[in-house]
């Protein structure tokens, strides 16, 4: 994954870095400053140094000492269900632990930026901009909206959230959007897919060249940073199985109601990155390119 990392980026640790996102920044920003801390909860080695969200503390991080000047709150519990039915952990994490973690890098000089998610809306109407009311229908998209609530006050206005749409990577195994799609269609099974879940899904790489230049830039507040296409889960499926040679008939139509999730989902989350692309001037791998390439991938036996 080549990713150009403005050279001014800065020095920035990755809290949360065993992560599919966290562990991807870490590897990015490692290019400009090899020795970039990252931590995480399950393991630590080198430069990946052990923080546990329930009971915080960076003293051992020395972030100050090693010339960090900002840190990227990738950790928390993102699982919608375990939310839901785990409320006071999850909320220990999610909210407490995070808010208690990004005053101690404010008291060190160090910015915080926080990663949110489109389940702050309540998907009722789509096209949500970085200043459209939140309205979170699920307890993470309560969480996330409470924290986002919150920062301003407790950064003293220095401060960035990222909300973040559906990422995926285009590395053949890895489960994420495409691949889950690609991987049930070659092995002959069936996709079930709602017409009426409606996102912005958006490239990886494409997220960490974004934040990256938020960061050089010296961007405050909260900024929406997705690609500007929307999709519905269906329209993906139809088109990822068209490229890869498969009727439609073996992707299933269904809506939301039907997936049996045991609370209920936003359905139209789309964002528009309105201050992302007239601030950073970022652009975005089109959606139909990344179809093209998961499809070829998966026809290579």
């Amino acid at each position: 994954m080549n990713i150009d990392i403005p050279v001014n980026l800065p020095k920035t640790a990755i809290i949360g870095a065993s992560g599919f996102l966290g562990s991807a920044f870490l590897s990015s920003y490692r290019q400009i400053y090899p020795d970039t801390t990252g931590t995480a909860r399950d393991h630590s080695g080198e430069n990946v140094l052990y923080l546990d969200l329930l009971d915080p503390d960076i003293t051992q991080m020395r972030l100050s000492e090693t010339g960090h000047k900002e840190a990227l709150i990738l950790s928390a519990i993102s699982k919608i269900d375990k939310c839901e039915t785990e409320k006071e952990l999850s909320r220990e994490i999610n909210v407490q632990g995070t808010l208690e973690l990004a005053r101690q890098l404010v008291n060190e000089g160090i910015k915080p930026v926080f990663f949110s998610s489109d389940y702050v809306f309540d998907g009722i109407t789509g096209n949500y901009t970085d200043d459209s009311q939140t309205n979170p229908i699920t307890e993470y998209g309560r969480q996330k909206a409470e924290v986002e609530s919150k920062f301003e006050h407790i950064t003293k206005g220095n401060y960035l959230v990222v909300r973040l749409s559906k990422v995926f990577s285009l590395k053949k195994g890895d489960g994420s959007l495409l691949d889950e799609i690609a991987g049930t269609l070659a092995s002959g099974g069936i996709v079930r897919a709602a017409f009426d879940q409606i996102f912005c899904p958006t490239l990886i790489s494409d997220v960490i060249g974004a934040v990256a230049c938020l960061q050089a830039k010296g961007t405050t507040g909260i900024v929406n940073v997705c690609s500007p296409e929307a999709w519905s889960r269906y329209d993906i499926a139809v088109a990822l199985a068209e490229k890869m040679g498969i009727g439609p008939g073996r992707i299933n139509r269904i809506s939301l109601d039907e997936v049996g999730f045991k609370s209920k989902r936003p359905k139209n989350t789309s964002m528009v990155p309105k201050r992302l692309l007239s601030e950073a001037g970022t652009t975005f791998t089109s959606l139909t390119e990344c179809i093209e390439q998961t499809a070829i991938s998966w026809s290579v036996t």
